[in-house]
């Protein structure tokens, strides 16, 4: 036998077996510290990659993917609403899945379609100049919401971490009990929580204060962030 024909055989194997493909660039994958092992994609990017419709059904109660009814109850979202759907909600839609030992990383396909999807660290930015925080997972950005830092410079620069305390409703003790719902500390008595007035202007005792409405992005910090992920407070 020719080599030729041995090389395009070779190659037609290597093509029906989509684990082997040299990946796209990678896309990132959500996760919440609340729900440890749980893995999410904006199910919008993950169905465009495996070349499946999404499509929500006349009451809401579920999503229609790849024929396969995903219930609206186990989607989460980003505050602007884009939803995010389960890695076991693909596999159970159709998908294929091979995980990479080497890094974690996992591979998704269904017929020729693939994307690989990688679980990135996490990290917040908090500009006290223009009173805006700012949430990445790699090089995702999960979360922009305007804040309300300490009046009279009483917010820290610096580089910090997320936790160890967190708390769903928080009572501070330093300030008539004044109530901070989804703390989460970074510094000492500095925490970032939610409140109900967030100005666009320092404000506050030397907290950051996130708003609790518009999406809730005081809830999605609490519930996203992880402990000693980096917090990067900067003046500009």
């Amino acid at each position: 036998m020719k080599p030729i024909p041995l090389l395009l055989c070779a190659i037609g194997l290597l093509l029906l077996n989509p684990t082997h493909l040299k990946a796209e660039a990678p896309v990132e994958a959500v996760t919440f510290a609340l729900q440890p092992g749980v893995i999410y994609v904006p199910l919008n990017e993950a169905a465009w990659q495996l070349g499946w419709k999404a499509q929500r059904d006349e009451a809401g109660r579920c999503i229609l993917l790849h024929d396969f009814a995903v219930p609206a109850a186990s989607l989460r979202h980003f505050i602007d609403g884009t939803e995010l759907i389960r890695t076991t909600d693909l596999e159970l839609a159709g998908a294929s899945v091979k995980i990479n030992e080497n890094d974690g990383s996992m591979v998704f396909w269904w017929g020729f379609h693939r994307f690989t999807l990688i679980v990135s660290p996490k990290q917040i930015e908090v500009s006290l100049a223009r009173q805006q925080l700012r949430a990445w997972q790699g090089t995702r950005l999960v979360l922009q919401t305007h804040i309300s830092s300490g009046r009279n410079g009483r917010t820290p620069a610096g580089n910090f971490t997320a936790g160890p305390f967190r708390q769903r409703m928080h009572y501070s003790k330093l300030f008539n009990n004044a109530p901070m719902p989804w703390s989460v500390q970074i510094y000492g008595n500095v925490f970032i929580h939610g409140f109900t007035s967030v100005p666009n202007y320092p404000a506050s005792h030397g907290c950051i204060r996130v708003p609790l409405d518009g999406g809730n992005p005081a809830r999605f910090i609490y519930e996203w962030i992880d402990d000693g992920s980096p917090v990067h407070v900067v003046h500009n």
